[in-house]
């Protein structure tokens, strides 16, 4: 690969013209770090709905493919919004794949067509690291504009939580719902 000057000048403008909005560096790169983590996550997640998606077999098909579809272009539209907010704070938001695999907290499986209760998971333990990050975000940073954004985040993925928790439980006829207010 060829040296390319005006890469270098780029990467020196990222790094002079940092913004000077009440958060030292510090705290900028602190918080930036914590977004890129969030960022490979939302990438892995992305993946796997895909994943998913590509694959989908069975009588809910045309069912399941239309949910991950909307999933996956959602999760698609939050890892912008992740990107974004990097770059508001000065910082150089991830993209490669080795970069995601390297950073995220889900569990990558390779050759493994995750199924809705994988997906599930993986949905709540993404809600579970946005509601550690986000207070941290606030408590010890105090970058307000990010934990609003991952509490943002966060409720779109209890959401889609809820989307696929509510795919997969059984529907109760009326004489059951009526059983259980007994």
């Amino acid at each position: 690969m060829e040296h390319n000057p005006d890469n270098e000048i780029i990467k020196k403008l990222l790094y002079s013209f940092q913004p000077n909005i009440g958060l030292d560096s510090f705290t900028r790169h602190a918080v930036v770090d914590i977004l890129n983590i969030t960022l490979a996550n939302e990438a892995v997640l992305t993946l796997k709905t895909r994943r998913a998606h590509w694959n989908v077999r069975g009588g809910d098909f045309f069912d399941l493919r239309m949910l991950f579809d909307t999933q996956y272009i959602q999760l698609n539209k939050i890892s912008d919004e992740i990107a974004e907010r990097v770059q508001i704070l000065g910082g150089l938001a991830i993209g490669s794949l080795e970069d995601y695999l390297t950073h995220t907290r889900l569990e990558e499986q390779p050759g493994v067509v995750p199924d809705i209760l994988q997906l599930l998971s993986d949905h709540e333990a993404a809600i579970r690291f946005l509601r550690e990050d986000a207070k941290r975000c606030s408590e010890e940073y105090e970058d307000e504009g990010s934990f609003d954004l991952l509490v943002s985040v966060m409720r779109l993925h209890e959401k889609m939580a809820w989307m696929l928790r509510s795919h997969i439980e059984p529907e109760l006829t009326g004489d059951e719902i009526e059983g259980s207010k007994n």
